[in-house]
C-alpha cells in the first residue's frame, strides 16, 4: 500500500485522532521544501553570472553613454532578483541543500 493510499484510509476513517499528525505529513511530503533551496542555489548562481559580466562591461564602456543605462538596468536587476530569492528562501536552506547534495 502507497504512503498515499493509508494517508486516505486514515482521513476516510471516522476516528478523528489521526487529525493531530497532519501537519508532520504535510511537511514529509511537501516537496517544494526540499526542491525550494536547489532552485535558489541554481538561480543565485545564474544571477552572479549576469550580475559579473554586466559590472564588468559597465567598466569596460564607462565611456559609452548610450550603453551605460542598459548595462546599470540589467545589473540592477539580477541584484533585485538575487535579493528576491534570498529573502524567500527559508532560513535552513543551505543545510537542506548541502544534505541533498552530498546524498
Amino acid at each position: 500500500m502507497s504512503s498515499y493510499e493509508s494517508i486516505y484510509k486514515k482521513m476516510a476513517s471516522p476516528d478523528h485522532t489521526h487529525l493531530k499528525c497532519l501537519p508532520d505529513l504535510a511537511q514529509k511530503f511537501d516537496p517544494a521544501r526540499h526542491v525550494a533551496p536547489i532552485v535558489a542555489h541554481e538561480l543565485n548562481n545564474i544571477l552572479t553570472i549576469v550580475q559579473g559580466y554586466a559590472d564588468r562591461l559597465l567598466l569596460r564602456h564607462a565611456e559609452d553613454a548610450a550603453l551605460q543605462p542598459h548595462l546599470k538596468l540589467i545589473s540592477e536587476a539580477s541584484r533585485r532578483a538575487a535579493t528576491i530569492i534570498r529573502d524567500a528562501t527559508p532560513p535552513n536552506a543551505n543545510e537542506t541543500f548541502r544534505r541533498h547534495r552530498n546524498s
